[in-house]
Formats: C-alpha cells, sequence, structure tokens
C-alpha cells in the first residue's frame, strides 16, 4: 500500500513539473550568416517582423485548445476515473500499453 502511495505522488509530481515548465518557441536568427545590413534589406522588402514570445493566454489555447483527433464521451470519461480511483496501478499500466500499441 506504502509503495502505491509512493508511485502516485511520484505520477502526480511528474506531471505537475510537465505543467509548470513553459511552452518554447525557437527563433530563426541563432547562428546567423547573413550581415545585418542584408537582414535589414530582406525584412523591409517582405514586411518581416522579430518573432514574438507566445502570451500565457496563447500557450494555454495552444495547450488546452488543440484538436487532439480523439473526443471523450461522458460514460468513458466516469469509467477511466472509477478504474483510477480503484486501483491506480493498473489504470496507468492499463493506459502505458495502450499508448504503445497505437
Amino acid at each position: 500500500m506504502q509503495s502505491k502511495k509512493i508511485i502516485i505522488g511520484a505520477v502526480v509530481l511528474l506531471f505537475l513539473v510537465q505543467l509548470s515548465i513553459p511552452m518554447c518557441f525557437t527563433f530563426a536568427q541563432n547562428d546567423l550568416v547573413i550581415d545585418q545590413k542584408t537582414k535589414e534589406r530582406l525584412a523591409e522588402q517582405y514586411g518581416l517582423k522579430e518573432p514574438q514570445p507566445p502570451a500565457l493566454e496563447q500557450q494555454q489555447n495552444i495547450l488546452f485548445g488543440a484538436d487532439w483527433g480523439f473526443s471523450f464521451t461522458v460514460s468513458a470519461v466516469v469509467q477511466d476515473l472509477i478504474s483510477l480511483t480503484h486501483d491506480p496501478l493498473i489504470f496507468i499500466s492499463h493506459q502505458l500499453i495502450h499508448s504503445l500499441k497505437s
């Protein structure tokens, strides 16, 4: 029973760490091989702007507002919650096996 609590606590902790890491974004200007004058000319010619980091609201929309390719039914969610609370280790192992199969 004690090992189940430790594993559940570790899974919850890893989940919270994953949620706390900000969404990453990249800039294309790293290691430029063109000089600043050419860069400015191209930006003016094509109307380019420097990319801005996404706001917190945009990051949340990316994460929670995305189309994940599947939808939940209420009964499936309730059934998953019941099986998660009944025996979390079996539920997690089933989810891992299911994710490996697809």
